[in-house]
């Protein structure tokens, strides 16, 4: 059961070139074999490079006018059964993928068949680069798991979207009956997913302003200055991110004994 992981990038280098280096450790660091990692790039003038079979960069010279336009582009050029979201700017600990699918393929255990969609409710949320992880909850689309046939059910990946297409892709999963309006709330010690919010100023949905503020966001960093030229790209972690998540689960757990 092949899983293609979607990774859409931009005009990271150089000071965004540790995000995409440490999503690219995390895909690497995963304990299920049977996936790609598709990484767009589609920054004018500038080529990421990395070599591994498992790995495919599409460096492309002209950028999408929308996140969801990429996002499709992607989708056409994988190879997985399965698909998921792999944000530039969060980490995935190694547990993702195999908890993932053994969540969307099986019920305490046993194989179960047209199951098309899966996420967790909850993850771990940091508000800024210094501060300590804590948990939350809700619109977790990046963090999910779907067979690519739920495609046809919800009529294709929500178009000309750019920071709305996760909460179009939730709506349309929920009033096609796919699944329902939240995910699964899971374990504390099983939460795989450290979402960064505010380590990037290119974070489209802490821009406000509604749809039209997000799409405007989305073309103003298209305007930004590229540094132009190829650059290898060196996969690995800042931190032991995973020692972060037993961290945040412990202070969780404390937390939850006090209440």
């Amino acid at each position: 059961m092949k899983i293609s992981c979607l990774m859409p990038t931009y005009n990271r280098i150089p000071n965004g070139q540790f995000m995409v280096e440490e999503a690219l450790h995390s895909f690497l660091l995963q304990d299920y074999e049977d996936s790609e990692l598709i990484i767009c790039n589609d920054t004018p003038n500038q080529k990421l490079e990395y070599d591994d079979d498992r790995v495919i960069i599409m460096n492309l010279d002209e950028r999408f006018e929308t996140l969801s336009d990429k996002i499709q582009y992607m989708i056409d050029n994988s190879n997985g059964e399965y698909l998921c979201r792999w944000d530039d700017d969060d980490i995935s600990l190694p547990h993702r993928l195999s908890y993932s699918i053994d969540k969307l393929t099986s019920v305490c255990g046993k194989p179960v068949k047209g199951k098309l969609e899966w996420r967790a409710d909850n993850y771990f949320y940091c508000p800024k680069k210094e501060t300590n992880y804590v948990t939350g909850a809700g619109n977790t689309h990046v963090m999910s798991l779907w067979h690519r046939d739920v495609l046809g059910v919800i009529g294709g990946y929500p178009p000309k979207a750019s920071g709305w297409e996760d909460q179009a892709f939730n709506q349309a999963l929920y009033h096609s009956g796919v699944s329902e309006w939240r995910g699964e709330e899971i374990p504390a010690e099983d939460i795989y997913y450290l979402y960064r919010w505010g380590v990037s100023d290119r974070h489209l949905s802490g821009t406000g302003g509604g749809n039209e503020g997000l799409q405007n966001h989305w073309d103003e960093i298209g305007q930004r200055e590229i540094q132009e030229g190829t650059f290898e790209l060196d996969p690995h972690w800042m931190e032991d991110y995973s020692l972060r998540a037993n961290d945040a689960c412990e202070a969780f757990e404390k937390e939850a004994m006090v209440k």
